[in-house]
């Protein structure tokens, strides 16, 4: 089973925070890139859940995905001028589970410990790709220290 990272990125018409609340708010998260669609489309399965990575915060949220890959055109019209930037590319619909208050700091020693990467600059370029897959021993890793599992 996959679980994904997604990295919500500062754009030139809102912040990361102000892009993950948007997209969260609509039940749905955004593909950006075409990278992040082919990828998702391999590894998604029902079970799949994703965690959201916001620039400068950390981990804010947790959320399962309800469905496939949907086109950018399914999007309500309203909904398509909102997140054009976002979801460009196409977008799953999810529903929000958890919310958390992210440290950016401490939430990027958590990943480097959990994903096993030793130096900060690979950290780095892996959250510049706009989203990581985890395994299922990972999630838990990160969900444990995130003090959501018992």
């Amino acid at each position: 089973m996959s679980h994904f990272l997604f990295i919500a990125g500062a754009l030139r018409e809102r912040t990361s925070q102000e892009s993950a609340e948007l997209q969260l708010g609509a039940g749905i998260w955004g593909l950006c890139t075409a990278l992040i669609r082919d990828n998702l489309q391999k590894f998604l399965t029902p079970e799949s859940h994703g965690l959201v990575y916001v620039l400068k915060e950390g981990i804010r949220a947790e959320f399962a995905m309800t469905s496939t890959v949907q086109p950018f055109q399914a999007l309500d019209e309203l909904l398509k001028d909102e997140v054009r930037t976002e979801a460009r590319y196409g977008f799953v619909r999810v529903t929000p589970l958890r919310r958390w208050q992210g440290h950016a700091p401490d939430c990027q020693a958590l990943l480097q410990r959990a994903l096993g990467i030793e130096e900060q600059a690979e950290l780095t370029r892996r959250l510049s790709l706009g989203m990581h897959r985890l395994t299922e021993a990972e999630y838990r890793e990160i969900l444990t220290e995130l003090g959501a599992e018992e």
